[in-house]
């Protein structure tokens, strides 16, 4: 290896390499590094413009695929082939291109010198924290219990302000966000920005015992069906039914559990239980504990958000979406007018 590649690889191996920012604060995820102490031989997998891509830079992304493309390869050493080869290389080549194209964009960036005042990071986490109706400490709190260190978020925001600023120098007005296209989305999307319905439940459970028999669980089916026919018909009320056949402790209530939001109840039961219009009874929902009736006795509509109120985070997602469209444009002219080589051993 040359010397002008290994101080490039040298180079790659100091930086720490993560997945692209969601502005919006939705999912963050944050791929596993290697064991500083593992040992990696310096495989260069592919070439951008001189640049090498190596073995550690793959590992550094994703250290499962990585585990799962040395092992392809130890076994295809020794003779050994399986199923799931093919679906490996796969997998390490869209995970090589996508490195590719990363580092197309930061040699894109290094040619247009680019800075980012810190200023307008902490400006930018200020909007998002107000958005979201908590201060910053609150704001780094919550990123904590995610698993997300405020470092490595900041990190994440400059990256994505990096990218901002290359596009809009690239592409100029095709980049901004006026006030008429977040209003627009505001008003067509309004039922983003209500507040979170809550449901008015009573509920019928019937349990079944761990060592249950399949026989025996049937038969504790077959009473609840006997038992939901009767509700529905409306002979007996579903209260007095909860009070005489329920396990669960609301049957001193009559079986009313009261107002719930949707995440605050298991999956099984929110999908059920959020599609019922009032009056109405679900079907029966089967756990390993027993089974469940639920009634909708009532709904609260949560309040609808102010374009005032919302306005940052509509800025954000717009912004977003533009980024990852004009990225992949940018993306696609580099792959055209630079020289890319993958070396990867399949």
């Amino acid at each position: 290896m040359s010397k002008k590649v290994k101080s490039s690889y040298n180079s790659n191996k100091r930086r720490i390499f993560t997945a692209s920012l969601i502005v919006f604060l939705s999912v963050y995820i944050f791929l596993p590094i290697l064991n500083a102490h593992a040992i990696i031989a310096d495989q260069v997998l592919a070439v951008v413009n001189k640049t090498p891509i190596t073995l550690y830079d793959f590992a550094k992304f994703n250290k499962p695929a990585f585990e799962n493309y040395e092992q392809m390869q130890k076994d295809a050493s020794n003779g050994i082939f399986n199923s799931n080869d093919e679906r490996i290389m796969t997998q390490t080549k869209k995970i090589i291109n996508f490195l590719v194209d990363k580092m197309l964009i930061k040699q894109e960036e290094q040619k247009a010198a680019l800075y980012i005042p810190p200023k307008k990071i902490d400006a930018y986490i200020q909007a998002v924290a107000k958005s979201n109706n908590m201060t910053v400490p609150e704001f780094k709190k919550m990123l904590k219990t995610k698993g997300i260190s405020f470092h490595e978020y900041k990190k994440q925001l400059e990256k994505h302000f990096m990218q901002f600023s290359l596009l809009r120098k690239i592409y100029g007005s095709k980049m901004n966000i006026t006030n008429a296209m977040l209003l627009n989305y505001y008003k067509k999307n309004i039922e983003e920005f209500r507040g979170r319905e809550e449901e008015d439940l009573k509920l019928i459970f019937i349990s079944v015992p761990t060592d249950a028999s399949k026989i025996l669980r049937e038969k504790i089916y077959h009473k609840m069906l006997h038992i939901r026919n009767i509700a529905i018909k409306g002979a007996i009320s579903f209260s007095s039914l909860a009070s005489k056949y329920s396990d669960d402790p609301s049957e001193k209530n009559g079986g009313r559990i009261g107002y719930v939001y949707k995440d605050k109840l298991s999956p099984a039961f929110s999908s059920a239980a959020f599609k019922l219009k009032v009056g109405q009874i679900s079907k029966i929902i089967p756990s390993k504990f027993g089974y469940t009736l639920l009634k909708s006795v009532g709904k609260k509509y949560g309040s609808y958000k102010s374009f005032r109120q919302v306005k940052s985070r509509i800025f954000m997602l717009l912004e977003k979406i533009k980024t990852d469209k004009y990225l992949s444009k940018l993306v696609k002219k580099a792959r055209k007018n630079s020289f890319i080589k993958l070396l990867l051993v399949s």
